[in-house]
Order: C-alpha cells, then sequence, then structure tokens
C-alpha cells in the first residue's frame, strides 16, 4: 500500500482545564517560550527554529492531537486522496492556515481515536529567547498507548511510513520516519490507559540534562521515573508530571540510525537493564 511517507513529528497538542497554570509550568519551569495565542490556544516553541513544538487547548485534560510533517503542502492534498481510498474519515480537510505557524494541514484519527494532524510549511523562528536555566531544543518522540498494538503499528507503519526500529518482548515497541531511533512507539496499557502515555523533549546533550533533573528537583517538580539511561535508543532520560498529571520526558544523546540498509531491528526480553541500563525499574504501567 501507498504510504503519506512523513517526514518528522512537529508538535504535540495538549488539552487544559487551567491554561495559564500550564503555560506558567511549560514556560517558566520547562523552558519553553510563548510564540503565539490564538483564540484559547497558546503555542509554545523550543530553542530550535520551529514556530511551535507544543499547544496547549482550554478545555478537558490529556492529548488533543500529535503532528507529523510532510514535505510539501502538495502532499497534504494527496494524503487526503490516499485517506479517502482506504476509507478513513478526514476529521479536518486540507486547511491553508489551520493554526498559526503552518501553511497547510489535515487531521483525521487512528485507531484508537488519537487525533492526528498532517503538517506542511512549518514557520521558522529565528530570534532567541529570553533566559532560562533550561532549553530543550525540539520535541523528539512521543508515546501512545495502544490497547491494540498489531493496529497501531500497522496504521503508522503502512499508511504514514514508520519503520520499526526497537521491540522490547512486544510489550513496547519504537517507530521511526527518520534517522532519529523513534518519534513515536507503542506501549500497551495493564490498566486501561489511553492516548498519550509521555512526550519527551531533547536537551542538546549530557550536560544540559544534568542541569535540567538539577533544577527540576531544586523547583520541586514531581518526578515519575529516573535518571536513567535506556537500552532502546541509548537515551539519557527523566520523566515529569505536569500539574494536569501529563507525563513529559527531558531526554539527550538518543540514538541516531544512519545506516538503513544494514539495521536490523532488535528483539529485546524484558528484564534487569532492558528499559534503564542504570538498573531502575519502571514505576507500574
Amino acid at each position: 500500500m501507498e504510504a503519506i511517507k512523513v517526514t518528522r513529528l512537529a508538535h504535540v497538542g495538549l488539552r487544559a482545564t487551567d491554561l495559564s497554570r500550564q503555560a506558567a509550568f511549560y514556560i517558566d519551569r520547562w523552558g519553553l517560550e510563548r510564540t503565539e495565542e490564538h483564540g484559547r490556544q497558546l503555542f509554545l516553541r523550543a530553542a530550535g527554529p520551529d514556530h511551535h513544538v507544543l499547544t496547549l487547548h482550554e478545555g478537558g485534560t490529556g492529548l488533543d492531537h500529535v503532528a507529523f510533517e510532510v514535505a510539501h503542502p502538495d502532499d497534504i492534498e494527496r494524503a487526503a486522496e490516499l485517506l479517502s481510498r482506504q476509507g478513513i474519515a478526514i476529521a479536518t480537510p486540507p486547511t491553508r492556515e489551520l493554526e498559526p505557524g503552518v501553511a497547510k494541514a489535515l487531521r483525521f484519527t487512528d485507531p484508537e481515536g488519537n487525533l492526528v494532524e498532517l503538517v506542511a510549511g512549518v514557520d521558522q523562528v529565528r530570534e532567541p529567547y529570553g533566559r532560562r536555566d533550561v532549553k530543550p531544543q525540539a520535541l523528539n518522540h512521543v508515546v501512545l498507548w495502544a490497547s491494540d498494538r498489531p493496529s497501531m503499528e500497522a496504521f503508522y507503519r503502512d499508511l504514514l511510513g514508520f519503520k520499526l526500529s526497537d521491540n522490547i518482548g512486544n510489550f513496547m515497541t519504537f517507530w521511526r520516519c527518520n534517522a532519529n531511533h523513534h518519534s513515536l512507539a507503542f506501549l500497551c496499557p495493564r490498566h486501561g490507559q489511553r492516548g498519550l502515555q509521555h512526550a519527551a523533549f531533547e536537551l542538546r546533550d549530557w550536560e544540559e540534562f544534568m542541569r535540567a533533573v538539577f533544577f527540576m528537583g531544586e523547583r520541586g517538580v514531581r518526578r515519575y521515573w529516573g535518571p536513567g539511561r535506556h537500552l532502546a535508543g541509548n537515551n539519557l532520560f527523566a520523566y515529569y508530571y505536569d500539574p494536569e498529571g501529563n507525563i513529559v520526558e527531558y531526554t539527550a544523546e538518543v540514538e541516531q540510525i544512519l545506516d538503513e540498509a544494514s539495521y536490523v531491528p532488535p528483539f529485546r526480553v524484558p528484564g534487569p537493564g532492558v528499559t534503564d541500563q542504570w538498573g531502575s525499574e519502571p514505576p507500574d504501567l
């Protein structure tokens, strides 16, 4: 089947019952910067040039949508045609300037009801923003709960062109759309969870990572897990809760898969050191 072939993860959207409180956390503590406000939506950028990597939407909780970029605005129209041929309902047809900072976009839902956005023509912002103790560089990956993991994998693989990078015991799988080890991962729920498991923001290097861990501790931000180093992806990690209970991660040194021809996805048997090379056990999922 022809795939849409997304080029990268663009941004993630979260709903917020208290928009002001969430904005204060992500700007003052997490280190992002407000680029625009549109209605009761906030658009936040990282230190990289993308117009936004996080959107906050007033009303409700949890995941609002996850957005992936395609190479050209014309690919949005082609994606709409492919979705229609596959019988996938389009929530928002191809629209110019659907949101600030994006030339064209469309939206549809995946097999578990998550809203997926395809975007093209993301604005670039070059002005530096103010002083921060920690400055995330970009959004690196998102992890979604997947009660029917094979269906979710087939959807993102066959429709959007993702490739398998890693597999932990058929419990968690990691998927890439470029050299980054994973821009998307699926995790089987134990307690009926749905939507977003976590969103990970990339830091420049291990020194910035340790700086972030220090400041999160100093400011009393509630920790979920870490710091540590994953085996799948070989990345440093530290997870925290935002004020509304979403899990967000600081990460650095994520593995890059540069030789597509010879890469073989490993199958890792769950056990000590598989989820954290430093030896910590993950929280009860």
